[in-house]
């Protein structure tokens, strides 16, 4: 594991920088993982990538949706791509990679790309509560592991 980022299972891929509308069922409104998923409920949910968004005071992994159905990332036309989890996935959307995550100390540093990238896991590892308390507990662990899942991605057009 790098930096301050948990272990993950799954997809990432970019999309055009106009996408900037995300709707979703699944746990919400706030972000969710593995190990603090009780606190959020089961829903349809909207948000633009920026909204999803937590801006803690020093940068790190956030923004993930958990137990997703299927997802919608959209620009202002309707257009974009549909997501399903067969049965769910864990979704994160950004302006900026992973890696830039990892790099940045301070908010500012992190610099809208020309791209949305958008993870899509079947596992992740949780998040723990390392910096005030405990670090994952083994329940929430990302263990080696044999792993099928699937993911449907479909077009949207406007």
């Amino acid at each position: 594991m790098g930096g301050n980022r948990p272990l993950r299972l799954g997809l990432r891929l970019s999309l055009p920088a106009t996408i900037d509308r995300v709707e979703w069922f699944g746990r919400g409104p706030r972000e969710a993982y593995p190990d603090t998923r009780r606190a959020a409920l089961v829903g349809r949910f909207a948000a633009s990538v920026d909204e999803l968004q937590t801006p803690y005071v020093r940068p790190q992994e956030n923004g993930n949706r958990t137990e997703v159905r299927w997802a919608t990332l959209t620009d202002t036309g309707g257009a974009g791509l549909r997501v399903e989890g067969r049965p769910h996935l864990q979704l994160t959307a950004r302006r900026w990679t992973t890696e830039d995550l990892d790099a940045a100390t301070h908010t500012p540093e992190l610099v809208p790309r020309d791209r949305v990238w958008v993870n899509l896991d079947h596992a992740e590892q949780g998040i723990g509560s390392a910096s005030c308390g405990p670090g994952v507990l083994p329940a929430y662990r990302l263990e080696p592991q044999p792993a099928s899942f699937a993911v449907v991605l479909r077009e949207l057009r406007g």
